[in-house]
């Protein structure tokens, strides 16, 4: 497996393509409102994973010296032979790493490059975002009250107000503000386009 950074940015952006395609294409069949919900969140989840695959990806071809299409290589203080000892390097001290905590993220790129680069700067310019991200993944995967908490803390927080019955998928198709027609959804995925991209660039 060659440790090519292109690709990482192409797979990402192709999850987030088909499944903003596939939600355009589900509003269109006349579903009831519930199942177009339940598919925003499926869409949702998908898109999140395909992030935390990119942060990994990414991550471990720095981590071997990969350069982005820019020419771009951040300054290591390790360099392991190949990419199945980088992931083995980072995983040290557990079964795997996690990759949906910016706060995490961003404390691993301070342990293997300087300056934390390219991710520290990065995820703590959009560190309130990928952590209503993750609320809202957390919210979907998991039916936990910590979880059901958060997102309704989230939900209050934009509305300014707790919604009875919200859940994920509708609080993922509504419009941010009330003045224009991006819903969160649509704001998240710029949100993750505009970081991954200033990540491989």
């Amino acid at each position: 497996m060659r440790a090519i950074l292109s690709n990482v940015i192409k797979e990402l952006e192709k999850q987030i393509n088909s499944s903003q395609n596939l939600i355009n294409r589900v509003k269109t069949l006349g579903l009831p409102q519930i199942q177009v919900e339940i598919i925003a969140e499926l869409a949702f989840l998908r898109i999140f994973i395909a992030w935390e695959n990119f942060l990994e990806d990414s991550f471990i071809r720095y981590l071997v010296g990969a350069k982005s299409p820019s020419g771009y290589s951040p300054q290591r203080f390790v360099n392991p032979p190949n990419m199945q000892i980088a992931v083995k390097l980072i995983a040290a001290h557990r079964e795997y790493a996690r990759w949906n905590s910016p706060s995490e993220v961003i404390a691993r790129s301070e342990i293997y490059f300087k300056y934390g680069k390219p991710y520290k700067n990065i995820l703590q310019g959009t560190m309130k975002d990928i952590n209503d991200m993750n609320s809202i993944r957390n919210r979907i995967a998991h039916r936990s009250t910590i979880s059901e908490n958060k997102f309704n803390d989230l939900v209050r927080r934009e509305f300014g107000y707790g919604i009875r019955g919200m859940s994920p998928g509708r609080f993922l198709l509504t419009p941010k503000n009330t003045n224009q027609q991006t819903i969160f959804l649509d704001y998240y995925i710029e949100i993750i386009k505009t970081a991954s991209r200033m990540i491989v660039t």
